[in-house]
C-alpha cells in the first residue's frame, strides 16, 4: 500500500508559516505571495533579508501582534518590508522594519485595506497607503514608530481604536496630493505627539477633502509636541467632536456692544432700522462666522438652523415704545419682535430677543430697532448677540 505524504504546512488555501521557508521561495530577494492564499504566522518570522510582495487578495494573519512579528534582518532600512498593489487583509500581527509599507493600488480598481489588530514596531517610517477605495484600520498601534502617509485617490480612511504616535517627526500625514472623496475619520483613538518638535497628525491644507469630512470623534491627544498641523478644527473640511486636548468644531458667533454712545438715527416712526455702533467680535469663542459692525455672517459650508439670542439695554426719550428685532440679510424677522418702553429717565428696560433661523453660507444676522412713538433717536448702550447651531 502506498502512503500519501501531505505537506503539514499547507491545508487547503491556508499556509501555516513558522519560518521564512514556508513562504514562496524568494526571487532576487522578493517573496511574492500567492493570489487568494492565506498565510498564518505561528510566531515571529525573520525574512532574512528578503521582502514581501502581495498578490491579489493575499491574506496575512497571526495569532497576536505581540508574538507574531514580521521582520527581515539584512534588508535595507529604506526598502519597504511589505509592498502590494492589491487588497491585502492583515490581522493580529506586527511589522518591524525601518520602512514597513509601500501600498499603492494605482491601476487596480476597487482595492481595499482592511486591517485589524496590526502593530508597527520600531518602524522609523511606517510608509505609504495610496489609491485604495477604502483604508480601514482597527485596533492598530504605532509602537516606537511614526511616518504613515495617506496619498493618492482614496474613498474613505477610517481608523477606530488606534494609537498614533510621533517619535522624532510626524505620526500620520495626509499628503498635499491626496484626494479623499468621502471621509478621513479617526474615532475612539489616541494621538501622542511624544516630544517637542514632533507632530501627531498633519493633514495638508492642499489635500482634497469634502466639507466636514475630516472627522475626529472622541480622540484623545497627549504629549509635548504639536497635536495637529495643516487643516484645523475651524476649517470647513473639519468636524471634530468630543476630542480632548484640542479645540472641537462648532458653528457659533458672538459679538458685543459695551458702553456704546453712537445713536441709531430714526427717520420714520414705526420703521425698523439697523442699530448703529461698533460691535466687538469675540474671536476666541466664534467659529464659522465673520463680523462687521452689528453683523455676524455665517461662513460655514453646510446650511444649518441656528438659535439667535440678543440681549440689549438702550436709551430713548421718556415713554418711547421701542421695537426690537432680529434681521436676516437686511430684512427683519417679524416674529422675533419684542416691545419695551423707556421710563421717565430716558432708559428703556433691558430687552431680550431670540428666534430660530436657517442660515446658508454668507447669510448674516443683525439687531434692528424701531421707534413706535415718534422719530427720536435710540442708542443701544450694551448688547450681546449669540448665534449658535442647534
Amino acid at each position: 500500500m502506498t502512503r500519501r505524504i501531505v505537506n503539514p504546512a499547507v491545508q487547503g488555501e491556508t499556509v501555516f508559516v513558522s519560518s521564512v521557508s514556508d513562504f514562496p521561495a524568494p526571487v532576487a530577494g522578493v517573496i511574492t505571495l500567492e493570489d487568494n492564499r492565506t498565510y498564518f504566522l505561528t510566531g515571529n518570522i525573520d525574512l532574512l533579508g528578503a521582502r514581501l510582495v502581495g498578490g491579489q487578495n493575499s491574506v496575512i494573519i497571526g495569532g497576536s501582534s505581540e508574538n507574531c512579528i514580521l521582520s527581515s534582518t539584512g534588508l535595507a532600512a529604506g526598502t519597504p518590508l511589505f509592498s502590494s498593489a492589491w487588497s491585502c487583509p492583515v490581522r493580529f500581527m506586527a511589522f518591524s522594519h525601518g520602512t514597513a509599507l509601500a501600498l499603492d493600488a494605482s491601476g487596480n480598481a476597487n482595492q481595499a485595506i482592511d486591517w485589524f489588530g496590526v502593530n508597527f514596531l520600531n518602524c522609523a517610517t511606517i510608509g505609504t497607503m495610496a489609491n485604495y477605495g477604502n483604508v480601514v484600520l482597527t485596533s492598530a498601534a504605532w509602537l516606537n514608530s511614526e511616518g504613515m502617509t495617506i496619498d493618492g485617490s482614496i474613498g474613505t480612511v477610517s481608523m477606530d481604536k488606534c494609537l498614533v504616535q510621533s517619535v522624532s517627526g510626524t505620526g500620520l500625514t495626509v499628503a498635499a496630493t491626496a484626494t479623499i472623496s468621502r471621509r478621513f475619520r479617526i474615532f475612539k483613538s489616541s494621538v501622542v505627539a511624544g516630544a517637542l518638535g514632533t507632530t501627531g497628525l498633519d493633514v495638508s491644507t492642499s489635500a482634497s477633502i469634502p466639507v466636514e469630512s475630516y472627522q475626529l470623534d472622541d480622540v484623545n491627544f497627549a504629549g509635548s509636541g504639536t497635536y495637529t498641523a495643516g487643516v484645523q478644527y475651524d476649517d470647513n473640511k473639519s468636524l471634530w467632536i468630543n476630542c480632548k486636548g484640542v479645540e472641537n468644531s462648532a458653528s457659533t458667533g458672538l459679538m458685543t456692544f459695551t458702553g456704546n454712545t453712537t445713536a441709531t438715527t430714526i427717520s420714520v416712526q414705526g420703521v425698523a432700522v439697523k442699530a448703529a455702533g461698533a460691535t466687538t467680535f469675540q474671536t476666541t469663542v466664534s467659529q464659522r462666522f465673520s463680523h462687521s459692525d452689528n453683523r455676524l455672517t455665517y461662513t460655514g459650508a453646510i446650511t444649518r438652523r441656528f438659535r439667535v439670542a440678543i440681549t440689549a439695554s438702550m436709551l430713548a426719550t421718556n415713554n418711547t415704545q421701542v421695537g426690537s428685532y432680529i434681521a436676516k440679510n437686511g430684512a427683519v424677522i417679524s416674529f422675533s419682535e419684542i416691545y419695551t418702553t423707556a421710563d421717565g429717565n430716558n432708559r428703556s428696560e433691558n430687552v431680550a430677543v431670540q428666534t430660530i433661523v436657517e442660515l446658508t453660507q454668507n447669510d448674516y444676522v443683525e439687531f434692528w430697532v424701531e421707534n413706535e412713538s415718534g422719530t427720536n433717536d435710540i442708542t443701544i448702550e450694551d448688547m450681546t448677540v449669540i448665534v449658535n447651531e442647534i
